[in-house]
């Protein structure tokens, strides 16, 4: 490869990044923190992890329908899925964490394994105010009051113990 392939290739990246919508630049950057400081590498193989938004532009992986993370805990050797969420508010009194037909979708593949929602909330995507760690099987709704939330908070920059989250 020559050296203006290269330069090509280079450019056409910082190209696709600069494009890229805003959301999906924050989502990319709350699941860098939560596989860093939630789900951290010493004690989380990563099995899967779904695909970019640079991967999916030009030809769609249906795999990426799945949760953002395939985790094997190194401890026990127990799966599990975790979708990472960050929103900057409540809209309504509530967080609106996902849509009807994801919520559907994500709670038929807990009923094969594990489904957990790692959700950040407030501050910046790279260092939220507050995480929630929320069992799939106690999510019933897109929208999340204060009240439920409650419940699920966990700390910032900590790593989760797989004990913690089969209790929940």
């Amino acid at each position: 490869m020559g050296l203006l392939d290269k330069l090509s290739k280079v450019a056409k990246a910082a190209m696709d990044e600069a494009l890229k919508p805003e959301s999906f630049s924050k989502g990319d950057e709350f699941e860098d923190y939560v596989r860093k400081y939630i789900f951290p590498l010493d004690r989380y193989e990563l099995v899967h992890r779904t695909h970019s938004y640079r991967d999916n532009k030009n030809d769609y992986i249906e795999t990426t329908l799945y949760p953002d993370f395939l985790l094997r805990c190194k401890e026990t050797g127990k799966e599990f899925y975790v979708e990472a969420k960050f929103r900057s508010g409540f809209y309504n009194d509530k967080v609106e964490w996902s849509y009807p037909k994801q919520l559907k979708r994500y709670q038929e593949i807990n009923k094969k394994k594990p489904v957990f929602l790692c959700l950040g909330l407030h501050g910046k995507p790279k260092n939220p105010d507050f995480i929630f760690i929320i069992p799939m099987k106690k999510l019933k709704y897109t929208g999340l009051f204060n009240s439920f939330l409650d419940e699920f908070e966990f700390y910032n920059r900590k790593p989760v113990f797989s004990s913690y989250l089969w209790k929940l």
